[in-house]
């Protein structure tokens, strides 16, 4: 497992603590998965058409797909708890809302088939996988009619870990 960044998931999960001690195991699953995921990508044999190749590239899909959700899940509930308790400096606010915000952008398509928003006719083209083009890992394509973004699973680990440093160092100064 990749020592560095593993470590870096612990580190900064820990200011969940005071947030909600329950918070702090799922972070941390959901760090020990994003790593394994980094470690598989590179071993996936993309143009592969053996059963066992093909197996291994829907499990890696499904399984970036449901961290997807989980963080979505967890970085929603972190919103919820702040609502009500407000423990955030304002640079850690904007970095959840942006978190938030993202993670609802690629979450509401990969699980309802649908665009964000009121809409709600299924729409099953406007999320397409995107594992053939990117040292990146599993991406996903989203096109909504006018312009398409490309939104990767690492990138959006980056982004959540940002987020728990952000927390972490906010939780800390006001616990001193």
């Amino acid at each position: 497992m990749e020592e560095n960044r593993h470590s870096e998931w612990i580190k900064n999960s820990i200011g969940l603590m005071y947030i909600e001690m329950l918070l702090v195991g799922n972070a941390q699953g959901l760090g020990i998965l994003d790593v394994e995921l980094i470690e598989e990508f590179p071993k996936l044999k993309i143009n592969s058409q053996l059963d066992g190749d093909r197996l291994r590239k829907l499990r890696h899909v499904t399984i970036s797909e449901l961290w997807v959700m989980g963080t979505y899940e967890l970085i929603r509930l972190i919103n919820e708890i702040n609502k009500k308790r407000n423990f955030l400096n304002e640079n850690s606010k904007e970095k959840l809302k942006k978190n938030l915000t993202i993670f609802t952008e690629v979450r509401t398509p990969l699980t309802k088939f649908q665009k964000q928003g009121k809409e709600k006719r299924l729409y099953s083209k406007i999320a397409t996988k995107n594992l053939f083009y990117s040292d990146k890992g599993v991406g996903w394509n989203f096109y909504d009619g006018k312009k398409k973004e490309v939104f990767y699973r690492k990138d959006l680990g980056d982004l959540f870990l940002e987020l728990l440093k952000e927390i972490k160092n906010d939780v800390f100064k006001s616990a001193q």
